[in-house]
């Protein structure tokens, strides 16, 4: 399994996914938004440490105020199959169901 950026980054601070989870639903509060439940934040960040999805843009702007990335980072892709395979279209379908489902618990949560 390949190490992540958002691993990484976790693991250089020393912190667990709690600790992250903690920081994120922080850095949400002081732009006046509530995440979803915490479960639910949690299989996301642990997709995006496995690299299975990559954070959306608005999980993206807290994890870089957590993680004091400067907005010229820029989200790194990850790594995934070779295009044109059903493998490909396949991660590629479950990318954007995950983006959906994260999306819409987003706004249950603000809702």
């Amino acid at each position: 399994m390949m190490e992540t950026r958002w691993k990484r980054l976790r693991f250089e601070r020393g912190w667990s996914q709690r600790d992250v989870l903690r920081r994120l639903a922080v850095a949400a509060r002081r732009q006046g938004v509530d995440l979803p439940a915490e479960e639910s934040v949690k299989k996301a960040l642990s997709r995006w440490e496995n690299g299975h999805s990559r954070p959306t843009s608005f999980y993206y702007g807290l994890l870089a105020e957590v993680f004091d990335l400067s907005p010229d980072d820029g989200p790194v892709p990850v790594a995934g199959p070779r295009p044109g395979t059903v493998i490909a279209e396949l991660a590629a379908l479950r990318a954007e169901v995950a983006r959906l489902a994260e999306l819409v618990s987003h706004l249950a949560a603000v809702a």
